[in-house]
């Protein structure tokens, strides 16, 4: 998934807009992310950040459990390293197989379903 940097900006702070109306502190810069923030930003699950934070994902420590992400080094990290969001790299040749054989599976159950169908 791909996001413009205007959009992942926007996320950004409607998640600050909702921190703040519910009474968290902000984070101290606007390049620092807590988990949730960073998350919406990317587009990507909590599960999936804890697993690129294994792999190297760049995050400063605050306090014993808090974390701090960087929105450009992340995004900076993950072009260097290849890491899509779901794990997996997907290239355009898979994804347009795929959709070639779920079309022509689709034509084959029309062309059952047209001799099976009695005409009235």
């Amino acid at each position: 998934m791909n996001m413009s940097e205007v959009e992942m900006r926007h996320i950004a702070e409607m998640v600050a807009a909702l921190d703040k109306a519910a009474g968290k502190k902000p984070a101290r810069a606007s390049g620092e992310l807590n988990r949730q923030q960073i998350c919406a930003a990317l587009g990507v699950s909590e599960s999936t950040i804890r697993r690129l934070e294994q792999a190297g994902l760049p995050y400063t420590p605050v306090g014993a459990r808090s974390k701090r992400y960087d929105l450009e080094e992340c995004k900076n990290w993950l072009k260097e390293h290849n890491q899509c969001p779901s794990g997996m790299i997907k290239t355009e040749e898979s994804t347009s197989a795929l959709r070639r054989a779920g079309k022509e599976f689709t034509e084959s159950c029309r062309k059952v379903q047209l001799r099976v169908m009695p005409s009235a």
